[in-house]
């Protein structure tokens, strides 16, 4: 029986020949025999990147958890890429947000206890890992129709109608305060009217991909994933917005959308196993601790994206992420996913009051199209409606 998920990403990037071209498997020769023990492991962090470390960290000392591998398959970028480096230490405050206070020292038993844990992860088979989430079934039925041009509309809403969250979230896009419609759309076949292929590509991925960040476990899981799913929504406009001003090496703006909602599936993943290994509602951590499991997390990211038949150029691109020890090659997409992430956290702490928008520091760097896209990000969208009739 053919792989659902390979289906899926058949219809959804372009044809089957091209699909077939799939990044090497991760290394085989980790086992978790082999995993360093977490007090001689170092943050993998990509060097001159990340914000400064908080005073009075503690940062684990020695190798890597694990092996990155090189993927060499995805398109090249033809030149050096420079890398934004914001002033102010965005990562560090969004994940203090995110974990509900902030570190303020370490326990060094309770953060060794967790990242062994998320080391150990990386060294298994993530297919056979209960924590790793799997794409819903009507999504490859669906998007395999959107690929056929002669199916008719009310096919579509036929398979929509199989989904209660899709047919809510169909309707309600073309109902969204941003296109006011005269009279609330309250058919399906006329909102998939109106939203179009295109559109429904956009809306068909977000919410295949809100259960999986959205996933309820533990405390910290709970408190986490409200605001994870916030950031990867506007994570995925910017990349789609950033992606007109990008000369396109290799991906269209789909993809990069699709890169940004995978961003976080990595560290949501964290947060259930923090839930596991840790007790206690809240512990002192420290800033090493914050880099170590922001790197496994986009380490997972990109191994679950390999797991799932991304296409190289986005596997790649999220691999980027979880840094290395020496400087990373940029890819253009890679470049851009950085940017939208931190701007996207720029954007959600300054929604919540944690950054002031007054803050000269905080656009420091960011050229004309990224500053445009910090600016319009909580109104952009990934598509527009189509003008049909929506009377009757």
């Amino acid at each position: 029986m053919a792989n659902p998920f390979n289906q899926f990403f058949q219809r959804l990037f372009g044809t089957e020949q091209e699909s077939k071209t799939k990044s090497p498997p991760v290394a085989d020769s980790v086992t978790p025999e082999t995993v360093p023990a977490v007090e001689n492991v170092l943050p993998v962090v990509v060097e001159n990147t990340l914000p400064p470390l908080a005073v009075n960290t503690t940062v684990v000392p020695a190798a890597a958890p694990t092996q990155i591998v090189e993927i060499n398959n995805a398109t090249p970028s033809t030149e050096k890429l420079q890398i934004w480096k914001p002033a102010i230490p965005i990562d560090t405050l969004f994940f203090d947000w995110i974990m509900g206070y902030p570190g303020e020292g370490s326990v060094a038993d309770t953060e060794q206890k967790v990242l062994q844990a998320l080391y150990g992860l990386l060294a298994s088979d993530l297919n056979d890992a209960v924590v790793v989430p799997r794409m819903p079934s009507v999504i490859p039925q669906l998007l395999a129709s959107l690929r056929n041009k002669s199916v008719a509309v009310h096919e579509l809403t036929r398979l929509i109608v199989k989904d209660v969250v899709l047919v809510g979230e169909v309707v309600n896009s073309v109902n969204s305060a941003l296109y006011n419609p005269a009279d609330r759309i309250s058919s399906l076949e006329k909102a998939v009217i109106m939203l179009g292929e295109d559109g429904l590509r956009f809306v068909i991925a977000k919410v295949a991909f809100r259960p999986i960040i959205n996933l309820s476990a533990g405390p910290y899981t709970r408190r986490a994933a409200p605001h994870l799913w916030l950031q990867s929504e506007k994570c995925a406009l910017a990349c789609h917005a950033l992606s007109d001003h990008k000369e396109n090496n290799g991906y269209d703006a789909f993809q990069a959308f699709l890169t940004g909602l995978m961003k976080n599936v990595g560290l949501i993943i964290a947060f259930r196993l923090l839930d596991q290994e840790c007790e206690q509602p809240k512990f002192r951590y420290s800033a090493g601790f914050q880099h170590a499991m922001a790197s496994v997390a986009a380490t997972l990211s990109y191994r679950i994206a390999q797991r799932w038949d991304f296409p190289p150029t986005v596997i790649q691109a999220l691999q980027q992420q979880a840094g290395g020890r020496k400087a990373v090659e940029w890819t253009a997409l890679g470049q851009l996913l950085h940017d939208a992430d931190l701007i996207s956290k720029m954007r959600v702490l300054v929604n919540q009051a944690q950054l002031s928008r007054n803050d000269q520091q905080l656009k420091s760097g960011l050229n004309p199209a990224m500053a445009d896209c910090f600016d319009n990000l909580n109104t952009l969208q990934a598509y527009e409606l189509r003008n049909v009739s929506t009377n009757g």
